[in-house]
């Protein structure tokens, strides 16, 4: 079987490497891939989705407690409704199956990555107070260990990264003995893949007895339409409280999602764009994961919707959200960064000081010499730079794939980028002549 090859993180620890070279994380949230998706449409999804550049899949391996129903009926544990299991009994079919699909993502050039248990199966965080109402129980702390073997034992084989939590909070200290016996099992088991933690949205903590043992942080703005300026306030903040680990936006908005609590919103490729380069240009520049509502959690024509949730509106079919235009976007970012990085010389260092302006929306971080700065809006960009220099700008249309060369003049304390043409969001390098 072809492998992957070895992912590490790089000597500045603010990104990776896959055998010794640079490589973004740029994956696709596929959280219910394992009890949902027939082999013959798992394998149309990921020749498309390997066509839109995408080299990650986030799976969970047990099942997504907010999936579309019905699923195929398979669980990787005795269970009659795909809700309470009988963690005793692990199911070989869906053992079997995981271990196919994973061996087709590997054909396709997709590595995956294996969340090891959602917060609705943990107590003491905020899915578990969810689930708890509808009935659902709780994993026992004594089958935690046994879990991720055997996750280890099917799966390993796969160059998966292992994910310990999913969309976890840390709601009370009840929590924290599964996710150290579970870190604690994949340090042991599998010493050499990279570790992580999938925080809930807008979380910045992570418990100290954890950190050591993660090679880079996730973050999540998530699906709150009020709070989208989380995409650079978690990488700002995070940075400052763990330095020295490459951090990914594991959850930004998901294309075509109704924003939470019931808030009658639809992200759009504009929005998923917005989280993805603000996020980037924070600090986050190890990767980015793009979502597309109906993908993560498999709508089909004869879904009746989420098993549970968080008033989220209904997703389209999963034939219509691979279709979702925002995924060729976020597959553009790996080729503008490696220009924009010349491969391996600059690292891409936040430089919000830059920025003669108080409108935050607008990021600017340094790449070498050069200034980039993402605005979501056309307007004029004044940046505090040496004004004795000869500047040049260029703004890259992110919706048209155009570029425009923009005049630059000096003004008071810096210098001033004339108005990019576009009617859509632009990135804008700012180099020395």
């Amino acid at each position: 079987m072809a492998t992957l090859g070895t992912l590490a993180v790089n000597n500045r620890h603010d990104g990776f490497t896959l055998n010794g070279k640079p490589w973004f994380w740029l994956a696709d949230t596929c959280w219910s891939a394992f009890t949902s998706i027939t082999l013959e449409d798992w394998d149309y999804y990921l020749a498309r989705r390997a066509e839109q550049g995408i080299n990650t899949l986030q799976i969970n391996t047990l099942p997504q407690w907010d999936r579309c129903r019905p699923d195929l009926g398979i669980y990787p544990y005795a269970s009659e409704d795909g809700t309470t299991f009988d963690w005793s009994r692990p199911n070989p079919a869906y053992w079997e199956r995981a271990r196919e699909m994973c061996r087709m993502a590997v054909e396709h050039g997709i590595r995956p990555a294996l969340v090891l248990m959602w917060c609705n199966y943990v107590p003491g965080t905020w899915g578990a107070m969810i689930a708890e109402r509808f009935g659902t129980p709780v994993m026992p702390l004594e089958e935690v260990a046994a879990h991720v073997r055997r996750v280890v034992e099917e799966l390993d084989e796969f160059d998966p990264v292992y994910v310990v939590t999913g969309d976890t909070d840390w709601k009370s200290d009840e929590c924290l003995p599964y996710y150290e016996a579970a870190l604690a099992t994949v340090c042991e088991l599998a010493p050499t893949r990279l570790r992580t933690m999938h925080i809930n949205r807008a979380n910045r903590t992570i418990p100290a007895q954890f950190v050591d043992r993660l090679d880079f942080l996730m973050f999540q703005p998530g699906h709150n339409a009020g709070a989208q300026d989380e995409a650079w306030k978690l990488p700002e903040d995070l940075a400052a409280a763990y330095p020295g680990k490459p951090m990914v936006n594991s959850e930004p908005c998901y294309e075509m999602m109704g924003a939470s609590r019931n808030v009658y919103v639809r992200f759009g490729a504009k929005e998923c764009r917005a989280s993805a380069w603000s996020g980037i240009l924070a600090g986050a520049s190890a990767g980015v994961t793009y979502g597309a509502h109906g993908i993560w959690n498999w709508q089909t024509s004869r879904s009746e919707g989420s098993a549970l949730g968080e008033g989220f509106d209904a997703p389209f079919r999963w034939q219509e959200a691979l279709q979702l235009p925002g995924v060729w976007d976020f597959g553009l970012i790996p080729q503008v960064l490696g220009v924009l990085t010349h491969g391996s010389t600059d690292a891409v260092e936040p430089a919000q000081d830059v920025l003669d302006d108080a409108r935050e929306a607008i990021r600017v971080a340094r790449v070498g010499e050069r200034s980039v700065a993402y605005l979501p809006f056309a307007t004029v960009l004044k940046l505090k730079l040496d004004a004795s220099r000869s500047w040049t700008a260029a703004a890259f249309d992110l919706e048209g794939k155009r570029v425009a060369h923009l005049p630059v003049t000096p003004c008071e304390d810096g210098i001033r980028v004339a108005q990019h043409p576009f009617t859509a969001d632009a990135l804008v390098v700012v180099t020395p002549a």
